[in-house]
């Protein structure tokens, strides 16, 4: 099964050094999203001060942004 990274960005990047093993890149997605909405919930100050997640495969490519400020 593939691994994947979430990474916490705005100007700085919070790594993700472990990655979690995900079955594809839709599924990564709904991660990072779940993730978003977590993060949200528990560190409300990062609404609105343009905070994404970062997903990238194990081969370091960009699958997706998950940007804080659109999650519900």
């Amino acid at each position: 099964m593939p691994r994947y990274h979430f990474d916490l960005i705005d100007s700085k990047t919070v790594a993700d050094e472990g990655g979690v093993e995900v079955s594809d890149d839709i599924k990564a997605m709904d991660v990072a999203e779940e993730l978003a909405r977590r993060l949200l919930k528990e560190r409300p100050e990062l609404k609105d001060r343009h905070y994404s997640i970062l997903v990238s495969n194990e081969k370091g490519e960009e699958v997706c942004r998950v940007p804080l400020d659109i999650v519900h």
